[in-house]
């Protein structure tokens, strides 16, 4: 299997969009996204990513495996304008929610997984200022794909930083309770911050918790093989 990396181009979005869906619930799909006549998801999946697939569409990166789009790092480097949009995005997202769930208009998976994520923004908010200020990435790789592609992915967020006189950026990682912190040691990531993630744990049946994590960009690019 030949890796390569490709700016994010925009015929690449959907490609985005379909690896967020599938691996939403760590690693799985979403099972209630649609009920044949509409996308529940969308609202959601338009907070997490339009910001990232417009404004900081320059510093994405599409992971591609014999031509086939297998992961994406998308990178934001300007704190304060992705606040001032999120601002303006979750405004949005809320009119497009609040009035269903207040009517009870969704599926009932679709309304329980509304009602966590608010729960689960709201601790964030009031968390808000405990959180690192630094620029922040969102790298995700369909299932399956061993560690190599997450790294590639990486070294790009790196080399975004680097170029930008950055020495560090922060992520975060979904994961089962006790799980993942080994190998992110072992990729230099330090974990500053844990939460409990009351969707995905309902979504998985399983306590799981959001891992931030900041990385340190390495002086000099890391050399890697191309091929997994």
């Amino acid at each position: 299997m030949s890796l390569s990396l490709t700016p994010l181009a925009r015929d690449g979005d959907d490609a985005v969009r379909e690896i967020f869906r599938s691996t939403i619930a760590l690693g799985r799909p979403f099972p209630f996204a649609s009920d044949g006549r509409r996308d529940h998801l969308r609202p959601y999946e338009d907070l997490c990513l339009r910001w990232y697939l417009e404004a900081g569409r320059a510093d994405g990166a599409l992971l591609r495996s014999s031509g086939t789009v297998v992961g994406y790092a998308l990178v934001r480097l300007d704190v304060e304008s992705f606040e001032r949009w999120q601002r303006r995005a979750t405004i949005r997202f809320l009119r497009r929610v609040l009035p269903r769930i207040a009517v009870r208009a969704y599926p009932t998976p679709v309304d329980r997984f509304y009602r966590l994520r608010l729960r689960d923004g709201w601790s964030l908010w009031r968390a808000r200022h405990e959180l690192p200020q630094l620029p922040h990435a969102h790298l995700n790789v369909v299932g399956g794909a061993g560690e190599l592609p997450g790294r590639l992915l990486a070294d790009h967020i790196d080399a975004v930083c680097r170029r930008a006189g950055l020495s560090a950026w922060c992520g975060e990682i979904k994961a089962r309770v006790g799980r993942r912190t080994a190998a992110l040691d072992r990729w230099g990531a330090e974990v500053v911050a844990r939460t409990p993630n009351a969707t995905l744990s309902w979504l998985v049946g399983g306590p799981v918790e959001r891992l931030t994590i900041v990385r340190r960009v390495p002086a000099r690019p890391a050399r890697r093989p191309q091929a997994a």
